[in-house]
């Protein structure tokens, strides 16, 4: 397909011209590609499975828009639950938000939210357990890094990707340096996540947003011993003295459905709406806040009523999945028709084959090069 970035320089009509040559290729693309489905699905009817399936609408009807459940409210966005038939998770699954493709952040261990064994924050000689709020999603506020001495400690006793962090006051002027323990070959030191390395986003923006911190996990991550809890950890400090210091609500792994869609405020202004997996259901991101007179249309909530809900999920917005069967097993299956087709079906060269379930017995038709027609009959045991 022929795309173009357009000239500033051009005019109005030139500039409306390219979009529309653009805009009718695309169509024309899509048509073709419609059509060539026809083929493929013709071909899917004689198979007797099929690994993935397709274009299948979630929750957009009257009968079915009350299998979308509200799962979690937070800042900005909500979280929405709904269990498609016959889903299996892969990585290649797909869910469309208005045709629109959303991002799959994986499949998550849990729904509610997970906790780190132990969350420290060390202040000069002063150890600060933090534990039993930074795993609690309703909690109590907790002050983060006041200074440049101040480390945060996150602990697992597995390898974890990610820190899920709910604010209660957003910081300012942090700049965070984000370390893990390595042991390898002797090193014995706290090296520093980097992007270019490691794959460190910090979504939070040093602490401005609620958000997640990931990473891929280090090779030569190792446990260690911080305040008699041998875990492996993460530590992070600022290397800036902060005017505004962070007050925390959660601090939390991002292997759960809760910290896995967390979002900060620049994805949800920007719309960028995700999804992940647990248990064979789906859950997505959407916008919970908004004027009430756009309830239904561009926002929901979890006491929106009926009508807001029809609104929303039927009239307004579709979501549309393509996800593997968990019925599909590997292997050709061939559907056999329950009746003989006629012989003058057959081209010349064609087999055809039937069961009969009365008799149990499955029949192959040949239809030689030269129109001789012969089959045979085989007993099911």
């Amino acid at each position: 397909m022929s795309i173009y970035q357009l000239n500033t320089g051009l005019s109005t009509t030139q500039k409306l011209e390219l979009l529309n040559s653009m805009i009718l290729e695309l169509e024309g693309l899509v048509a073709q590609g419609k059509f060539d489905t026809n083929e493929l699905d013709q071909l899917f009817t004689q198979l007797y499975q099929r690994k993935y399936l397709r274009d299948i609408l979630l929750g957009n009807t009257l009968d079915t828009y009350t299998s979308w459940t509200h799962l979690s409210a937070q800042t900005g966005y909500s979280i929405w639950k709904n269990t498609p038939d016959n889903y299996s998770y892969d990585v290649l699954n797909s869910l469309y938000f208005d045709n629109k493709i959303l991002e799959l952040r994986g499949e998550a261990s849990s729904e509610s939210l997970t906790a780190f064994t132990k969350v420290f924050l060390y202040t000069g000689s002063i150890v600060v357990d933090n534990t039993t709020e930074a795993g609690t999603e309703a909690g109590t506020q907790f002050n983060l890094l006041e200074d440049t001495n101040d480390y945060l400690y996150m602990g697992s006793n597995a390898v974890f990707n990610g820190i899920n962090f709910i604010f209660h006051t957003r910081g300012l002027n942090y700049t965070l340096k984000i370390e893990y323990y390595d042991n390898t070959s002797g090193v014995n030191a706290w090296i520093e996540l980097t992007d270019d390395i490691n794959n460190l986003i910090d979504e939070t923006n040093n602490f401005t947003s609620n958000g997640m911190i990931s990473y891929t996990a280090p090779i030569g991550w190792e446990t260690y011993e911080v305040n008699g809890t041998t875990a492996y950890w993460i530590r992070i400090s600022t290397t800036t003295l902060p005017s505004t210091i962070t007050k925390a609500y959660v601090i939390a792994p991002a292997t759960s459905v809760i910290s896995m869609l967390s979002m900060s405020s620049t994805q949800i202004a920007q719309e960028d709406w995700a999804w992940c997996v647990f248990d064979d259901s789906i859950y997505v991101t959407i916008r919970n806040a908004g004027q009430p007179a756009y309830e239904g249309i561009s926002h929901i909530v979890s006491s929106s009523s009926v009508t807001n809900l029809k609104n929303y999920f039927i009239y307004n917005h579709q979501y549309k999945a393509d996800y593997k069967d968990n019925r599909y097993t590997a292997g050709l299956f061939l559907k056999a028709p329950a009746s003989a087709p006629a012989d003058a079906s057959l081209s010349n060269g064609q087999i055809s084959f039937w069961i009969n379930e009365s008799t149990n017995a499955l029949t192959v038709k040949v239809k030689y090069s030269n129109g001789t027609v012969k089959s045979g009959t085989v007993s099911l045991t």
